[in-house]
């Protein structure tokens, strides 16, 4: 039975309390940071995906096929869309935070939690690569599991996203003859980008808390990210890159997100309000 084409599957608030009970439970996984419109999307996509029934199908395979969980994580991921989205913040990050960082520290650390499908993994070893900043750069690629991660890792993406991602290309080097096809090359399914982009990526399993890697970072790029939680996760959330983050690291967002509300936000200033950089001007 195929039902891809079907309506989203309407789900109550006693079947995702039901379904986060099993989850945390079986695999002490929390579903509940996510924001309630989120969840209720992602879990009726995720059941029509893999043809369950109904919710109670979802929860069938959760409880009896132990193996089925990472496929589940997977399904909820936030995924990319395109490369270098947002141009304008690329041109930030490269004609400005790029320069500071250059300036200030021997070696750049930039975080990319949630790293999904690669696309923000490689726009920022593009912008690097244009800021003469690469070769001292370090990118740490982190998400809640291994299967996410092999899944970002020289991914070869399909063509339905080159053409918006080369139009960003043209607008981030504000040049229409800019060439993005420097950076790729083209298979039989799609394209992928160089390993030369790669080469300072580092990959790791990260699902909060301290982590020997991640830690003493130069600027954390999560863009798009905090709107899929709830309030009190990007609380948590902004304690935690608070924590990593040096003084005068920076924290990119999305320019459609807000963390005004959030206790730790006292503890920055607004580099660039419409691309919603900030930075981190003390610990306390």
């Amino acid at each position: 039975m195929n039902r891809a084409n079907k309506e989203e599957i309407e789900i109550g608030i006693s079947g995702i309390r039901k379904l986060t009970e099993v989850i945390r439970t079986q695999y002490d996984y929390d579903i509940s940071v996510y924001a309630s419109t989120y969840l209720k999307r992602r879990i009726s996509g995720i059941i029509i995906h893999n043809d369950f029934k109904n919710l109670d199908g979802l929860i069938d395979a959760l409880e009896n096929q132990p193996g089925f969980f990472p496929q589940f994580q997977l399904q909820m991921r936030v995924d990319g869309t395109e490369f270098l989205r947002d141009p304008a913040f690329w041109r930030t990050f490269r004609d400005d935070l790029c320069k500071v960082l250059k300036n200030n520290h021997m070696k750049i650390k930039i975080w990319i939690p949630g790293c999904s499908t690669g696309e923000e993994v490689v726009s920022t070893a593009i912008a690097l690569k244009e800021a003469n900043a690469y070769d001292k750069s370090v990118i740490i690629a982190s998400d809640i599991n291994k299967e996410i991660i092999e899944g970002s890792r020289k991914k070869i993406y399909t063509n339905n996203i080159l053409e918006i991602s080369e139009n960003n290309y043209k607008r981030f080097r504000e040049d229409e003859s800019a060439d993005f096809s420097k950076y790729y090359s083209q298979h039989a399914n799609g394209f992928a980008f160089s390993d030369d982009l790669y080469q300072n990526v580092n990959y790791e399993v990260f699902t909060g808390g301290d982590h020997k890697s991640i830690k003493g970072i130069n600027i954390i790029i999560c863009r798009n990210v905090f709107i899929y939680y709830t309030a009190q996760h990007q609380e948590r959330l902004m304690e935690d890159f608070t924590g990593k983050l040096t003084i005068n690291g920076y924290l990119a967002i999305g320019n459609k997100e807000n963390i005004t509300f959030c206790k730790d936000f006292r503890k920055y200033i607004v580099i660039n309000e419409s691309e919603k950089v900030y930075r981190k001007s003390v610990n306390e």
